[in-house]
């Protein structure tokens, strides 16, 4: 994967509450920098040159704000079926990712999982295409990220919404959708 090495960085409070959620600790985080992993402290996280989406995901739960640019032409996903022209649209990182975590939560390589997602259209209707069908939290204000740099600074004038997923575990799901309403109400009205 060819990316930027910047991008934006996740707001405190949103990591403050994941890290709660997960009983303090972050085990992954398949999509950072090691700036970004200065607010997010995970124990382990792949950077854009180690291309998360290439990686095994073996972890307890994941922390996850994907990439916000579009994917790279050999980065798009093949076409599942069997007649389709060879031109097809891009799709953005985000969905990209998205359809990843999916994938791997379906084959167990994490136990369960937060998503932030900034686009508006991946959250809303790229979601409802794959019947990605999980509790999420609209966040009540604009998400306040970082600069990816060794500033962190505020992104000023951000223009993205705040979309949080639960990918939970499939042995105490109950517990862990209740315990996501309860945490993340405080950011914004949750959908379970």
């Amino acid at each position: 994967m060819v990316l930027s090495s910047k991008d934006f960085v996740s707001p405190p409070e949103l990591i403050a509450t994941t890290a709660a959620f997960f009983n303090g600790s972050i085990d992954l985080d398949p999509a950072s920098s090691e700036h970004a992993n200065q607010v997010v402290q995970a124990d382990r996280y792949f950077n854009w040159q180690q291309n998360g989406l290439n990686q095994a995901w073996k972890a307890k739960n994941i922390y996850l704000y994907p990439p916000k640019d579009i994917a790279l032409k050999h980065e798009q996903p093949k076409p599942t079926r069997l007649f389709t022209k060879n031109t097809q649209f891009k799709k953005s990182n985000q969905r990209v990712w998205l359809e990843q975590a999916y994938k791997k939560w379906l084959h167990k390589e994490f136990e369960q999982g937060i998503l932030l997602i900034t686009s508006a259209e991946v959250a809303l209707i790229s979601a409802q295409r794959i019947n990605f069908d999980f509790p999420m939290c609209i966040m009540k204000e604009k998400p306040k990220l970082l600069l990816d740099d060794e500033t962190l600074k505020p992104l000023k004038n951000c223009r993205v919404f705040g979309f949080i997923y639960l990918l939970p575990p499939v042995t105490e799901y109950e517990a862990s959708v209740s315990k996501f309403r309860e945490m993340y109400s405080t950011l914004g009205r949750v959908y379970t």
